[in-house]
Order: C-alpha cells, then sequence, then structure tokens
C-alpha cells in the first residue's frame, strides 16, 4: 500500500486546534450543548479525565491543567507540545496495512523513544477498529485492525495543538491527585468513563483498571468536597436512576447525544447529564 504523502513544511500556519485522535465518548459533537452552560470568569481550567481533548481544545483556556490516567495518552499530548514536527515524521513512516498496524500494536511503547510513542498511539487510534482504545488487563492495546484509508494527521491541526499546549500542565494519575491546587476561583470539568447503560455503553478499559460504582461515588464525593470549598465543576455522566441519586440537589442539564460506537443503530440516540454546582 502506498504510504500517505504528508510530509512536514518548514512553515506552517497554526489554525484553531482540533482533537487529533477520535475518543469512545469524545464531546465533539455535544460541545453546543456543553459550552453555553459553563462559566466564563475561571482563572485556570482543570480537566482531570481529558481523554480527547474536545472540551479543552474549545474552550482555548489561557491556563490550564488536564491530567487522564491513561500515561501513554499523556505521553503523546507532550510530545505533541514539544515537538509536533518529530511526531508528523514518524507518522509519515507508517504504513496503513494489517500487517503494520498488528506490529506496532505489538510493540511496548515504554520501549520507544517520546516522539515515536506518540505516533504510535495516532496511528493506532486512527486505524483500529471504530478509533476505540482499549487495553487488557495487563495493559495491552488489543483493539483489531479497521480497515480504514484515512489521514492519520494535518500538519496544521498538530500545530494548532502545539501551540494550544504550551501553557498546559500535565499529569497522569487518579482525578483525586490533579486537583490538589485547585482554588475557588477555578474550573473543574470532570469527564469520567461513564456510569453503565447497557451494551457498549459499558465500556470503560482505557486503562489497565476500570472506572465502576465505587469509582463514581468517589468522584461524587469529591464534588462534595469541592462544592464545600466553593470550587465550581460540571460532570459529565450517562442518563441514570444511579447518577441522579449520587448528585441529588445539583444541578441536571440534560445533554442529547449520539453515540455511533453503538452497533445497534436503534440504540445510538441517547440522553447523558451534565451536572453543575452552579
Amino acid at each position: 500500500m502506498e504510504l500517505l504523502n504528508l510530509t512536514t513544511s518548514n512553515s506552517v500556519r497554526p489554525s484553531r486546534a482540533e482533537p487529533f485522535i477520535k475518543w469512545a465518548g469524545g464531546k465533539q459533537a455535544l460541545l453546543a450543548q456543553i459550552l453555553p452552560l459553563f462559566p466564563s470568569d475561571f482563572e485556570c481550567y482543570y480537566e482531570p479525565f481529558v481523554g480527547g481533548g474536545s472540551v479543552f481544545f474549545a474552550l482555548n483556556h489561557s491556563r490550564a491543567f488536564v491530567n487522564d490516567e491513561n500515561g501513554w495518552l499523556i505521553d503523546t499530548y507532550q510530545a505533541l507540545r514539544d515537538n509536533f514536527k518529530a511526531v508528523a515524521r514518524e507518522l509519515d513512516k507508517l504504513p496503513n496495512t494489517k500487517e503494520d498496524f498488528l506490529r506496532v500494536r505489538e510493540v511496548d511503547p515504554s520501549s520507544l523513544s517520546v516522539e515515536k510513542r506518540a505516533a504510535s498511539f495516532i496511528f493506532l487510534n486512527k486505524t483500529c477498529f471504530r478509533g476505540l482504545f482499549r487495553v487488557n488487563k495487563k495493559g495491552q492495546f488489543n483493539v483489531p485492525y479497521g480497515e480504514y484509508q484515512r489521514r492519520y494527521y494535518s500538519i496544521e491541526n498538530l500545530a494548532a495543538v502545539s501551540k494550544a499546549l504550551k501553557q498546559v500542565k500535565f499529569s497522569t494519575g487518579d482525578f483525586e491527585d490533579c486537583l490538589v491546587d485547585v482554588t475557588r476561583n477555578d474550573f473543574v470539568y470532570f469527564d469520567p468513563p461513564y456510569y453503565k447503560v447497557g451494551g457498549f455503553s459499558d465500556f470503560n478499559r482505557y486503562t489497565a483498571g476500570q472506572f465502576r460504582e465505587p469509582q463514581h461515588l468517589r468522584l461524587a464525593s469529591l464534588c462534595n468536597e469541592l462544592d464545600d470549598k466553593g470550587v465550581r465543576w460540571a460532570v459529565s455522566n450517562s442518563d441514570t436512576p444511579f447518577i441522579r441519586e449520587i448528585f441529588k440537589g445539583y444541578r441536571l442539564e440534560t445533554i442529547h447525544a449520539r453515540r455511533e460506537i453503538n452497533l445497534n443503530s436503534q440504540n445510538r440516540d441517547i440522553k447523558e447529564l451534565l451536572v453543575l454546582n452552579y
């Protein structure tokens, strides 16, 4: 298969950054419903489950702290921030064939340079089945090949992504740990793996562990603590009796969504919740 001609130029004009990967549960299609509900007067933006970064890039806030438990994902953000052209050059070396996909999938990302690690992440995301990121209990990427003919990246967008990330602070780990310095002048947006509603909506293996009922209860408890401190926050989650119960007393906004990851087309139109404490 012929390699896509995506070589970089010496002068790249950044535009507004958009997500450079596809992410299950991404908010790109919901921004028009979500963003108008966010406050506009905050100093630092915190996103403990950054994922594909749709909300982060759309907000384009001057100060931000983003976290994710998926270390490979955060490494990719940092590599693009520091040297997006090097990442692009590595992507240009990866042909879109099943054989190459399986070869890249078998490589331990920790054994690669940071630029190659980022390129592998983007390549696998763009060529795997439905753009999923799923790992087994050992933390190994295990999504099958997707048979897609699509560009891995836009050099203009990678330039914009790099620029948007220049002033961002990153962390990898538990969602609570990145909020130790949050103040009442900041704003926190939580977009955790959703509480299960059945079928493909149960998909939540972004890391070797899983996000289940105890983790949702811990998140709700953290939100209560932040509310007591006067910190404003918003939480996206599934519209289920469980989520409504653990966030009882807070403002609940219905968000209309469509999840293409669901193989049953009749179940793709769903309702979600945006929980707000302001």
